[in-house]
């Protein structure tokens, strides 16, 4: 299957999804348990539990995002149903993010009873991309392509702006991680081996998943402030440690020569 029936495909689960739980006028209303979820959604809608369990989220209660009845399910398209779990810089870097700050600012008016299809927000919330059209593993995954998230971008913006921002993206990783190389070539060079800056070498880690996370959340703070910046900081303090410890070693080997 090509990309175009792929992404086809993709949308008509998601038209028909809805349409095979809902019409359906005897459908209770809840609670249900999970088994009862599972049970159900294996007859009516069974690519989308298979995808949901070879997906992230495998494992994972239907209730935990959707709510235990069918009148809550708009709860899991809310950002609230994803911060929950995926707390820290990974909910910090969208936040700050111009399409975070939108949807904060109007969270109270979306009313989250839209489709997560292209359009349908003016910006985009957690599941908007990361769940797109339904999807129940992960539109913006890598192992997807860059296509299938350039798609996904285009719904709100221009596709030559969508390349530009990857191009951009790509870029401001490669200089990351080319930082992170001279990092690891730093602590190298101290005299008791890069084991003793693994606390420093740790840092460096985490500043880079912030640059890649400002890069795919389109958030400055996480790309400058939280990324490049921090490496930069990275760099200057493990050249100082290595530099005081070679010459702490030096001192000693002069003191243990005139003695």
């Amino acid at each position: 299957m090509n990309t175009t029936e792929t992404l086809c495909a993709s949308f008509l689960l998601a038209l028909l999804a809805p349409l095979q739980i809902w019409g359906d006028e005897n459908v209770h209303q809840g609670p249900f348990t999970q088994a009862e979820c599972l049970q159900c959604h294996t007859d009516r809608s069974p690519a989308l539990v298979i995808q949901w369990s070879s997906g992230p989220h495998a494992g994972i209660d239907c209730a935990a995002c959707h709510g235990d009845r069918h009148d809550r399910l708009p709860e899991a398209r809310r950002d609230a149903a994803c911060s929950g779990c995926h707390a820290g810089a990974v909910e910090h870097s969208y936040a700050s993010s111009k399409h975070g700050v939108i949807v904060t600012l109007q969270q109270e008016r979306k009313g989250w009873q839209q489709p997560l299809v292209r359009g349908n927000y003016r910006a985009p919330g957690c599941a908007y991309c990361h769940l797109h059209s339904g999807d129940h593993g992960d539109t913006m995954n890598a192992t997807r392509g860059r296509h299938v998230r350039e798609w996904v971008c285009s719904g709100c913006h221009a596709p030559r702006y969508v390349s530009d921002q990857f191009i951009a993206g790509l870029q401001l990783l490669e200089i990351g991680r080319l930082k992170a190389v001279e990092a690891a070539a730093i602590a190298a060079r101290h005299p008791q081996g890069p084991a003793a800056l693994a606390e420093p070498m740790e840092r460096v880690k985490k500043h880079l998943r912030n640059l890649r996370l400002g890069a795919g959340h389109q958030s400055p703070d996480y790309q400058w402030w939280h990324g490049q910046p921090a490496l930069d900081g990275d760099l200057i303090r493990l050249r100082d440690s290595v530099a005081r410890a070679q010459r702490k070693s030096q001192l000693e080997a002069v003191d243990s020569w005139s003695e």
